[in-house]
């Protein structure tokens, strides 16, 4: 989701030239998102949304939600529009060149409103499969859970569900190695991708509650030898944890074409990166920015006197209980630590050492590893107040920790989510990249509540 471009309505795959009933409110869902503006969007909500899907959340928790999938995704462009069984999917492409899908729910009878939408990460030939409707019984759902999990096409991973943080199904699927025949365990460790930003951000906040750092200051005030110096004096720190900053990403194809052994500080990242023009003023725009992380893990190396690796071990993870949990050099022997398996690799598919998972090494903006327990761990303490005060907390969550958020991450190899309210929390981890972890997880948490 990322600069405003012209929407453009393609035609339906039958080429039919009328619109299907609901079509126009997409368009008018797109226009909402895209101004920036949570309030704005929330009017279009209480006209568009049917009144049971207006009951779901409240209007904080959808602003919360709104700004999570605007801060990583930014604007929207329209591609195609098709009708499904219960309403319509839109494929759209976000400011990094994203291909997302999205599912609307639509209301059968005039007026057509908004019954809720889902959001796939991925698109064309490599979104994987499409998952079979998910419906669990009331009460004990652990065998129709398990029987569904095991009919998915080569999934490989792990699925944890608990309520009130107390975890009521977890089961191991597939395999960690194929090539070594090293099957998944309850206790392996995934690569989590961008859910390492959330570890990030929590660090920031807490240099914030010290005193250590403000978050309206520029980047010149804890990185004065930042190479651009016009940049540095201009980006605040919010701006960075908002991807309202106007830097890029990192995985770029001049990136992938040096060797890797050239990033092996966070400086370098900066000396490589630093001079890229910026896309926009900082604050006029909102593009999702794994460079901007990576500055801001440069910040919290700056401002505590540790690496950013060791201080988040020492105040994240420790605190937070997740002793599964770190950051593993390419090279490094790890017990129960799972590899990364493509559909895209050049040795066919479902091949080892996926590039972004095994060959290159953690940054604050993706990388991290962990398990299922260690991210339930961290959710439950940061919704207990164990890693921020009430205050950054609030700012964390953009507003009151009793509501849901979801973090993910996915890339060649990757494939993670956790969505989490005040009661249940649902934890999947995979190593392969089809995006069937994250759709699947996000299917099982609204099946849940």
């Amino acid at each position: 989701m990322k600069i405003a471009r012209t929407l453009i309505a393609f035609l339906l795959a039958a080429g039919a030239l009328a619109q299907v009933p609901g079509e126009d409110r997409i368009h008018a869902f797109v226009r909402a998102y895209n101004t920036g503006n949570a309030e704005q969007f929330e009017a279009f909500v209480q006209k568009n949304y049917t009144p049971e899907a207006l009951k779901r959340r409240t209007p904080a928790e959808r602003r919360a939600m709104y700004e999570q999938i605007h801060g990583a995704h930014g604007k929207l462009e329209i591609g195609t529009i098709r009708a499904t069984g219960n309403g319509l999917q839109a494929s759209m492409r976000d400011e990094r060149g994203q291909e997302l899908r999205f599912r609307f729910n639509i209301e059968p009878a005039a007026p057509h409103r908004l019954a809720g939408f889902g959001v796939d990460v991925g698109g064309g030939n490599d979104e994987g499969p499409q998952l079979p409707p998910l419906q669990l019984p009331k009460g004990d759902y652990a065998a129709a859970l398990d029987a569904y999990i095991r009919n998915l096409p080569d999934f490989s991973g792990v699925v944890l569900v608990a309520r009130d943080g107390q975890p009521q199904f977890e089961k191991a699927y597939g395999m960690a190695s194929r090539r070594y025949e090293v099957p998944n365990k309850t206790t392996t460790r995934f690569n989590v991708g961008s859910i390492t930003k959330d570890f990030t951000k929590v660090a920031i906040g807490q240099l914030a509650q010290a005193g250590k750092l403000k978050l309206d200051a520029p980047i010149a005030t804890y990185l004065p030898d930042y190479p651009n110096k016009d940049v540095a004096s201009k980006i605040t720190v919010q701006q960075l944890v908002d991807h309202r900053s106007g830097l890029g990403d990192i995985f770029t194809p001049r990136y992938w074409e040096r060797n890797a052994a050239q990033f092996r500080t966070l400086k370098s990242y900066i000396d490589f990166f630093a001079s890229d023009p910026l896309h926009f003023e900082p604050g006029k725009g909102q593009r999702y920015s794994n460079y901007g992380y990576t500055v801001l893990g440069a910040i919290v190396e700056a401002v505590s006197g540790e690496s950013y690796f060791d201080y988040v071990r020492k105040h994240v993870f420790e605190p937070a209980g997740m002793s599964g949990s770190g950051f593993f050099a390419p090279q490094e022997i790890v017990r129960d630590l799972a590899m990364g398996h493509t559909m895209r690799g050049a040795n066919g598919p479902l091949s080892q050492a996926a590039e972004n998972t095994n060959l290159r090494a953690p940054i604050p903006a993706g990388g991290s590893q962990s398990t299922a327990r260690d991210l339930l761990a961290f959710d439950r303490a940061l919704r207990a107040g164990k890693l921020l005060d009430a205050e950054r907390t609030r700012w964390w969550y953009r507003g009151e920790p009793t509501g849901p958020w979801v973090g993910a991450g996915g890339s060649p190899g990757v494939n993670a989510v956790i969505a989490s309210d005040k009661e249940w929390t649902v934890v999947v981890l995979t190593n392969i990249d089809p995006q069937t972890g994250e759709k699947f997880g996000e299917a099982l948490y609204e099946a849940l509540k």
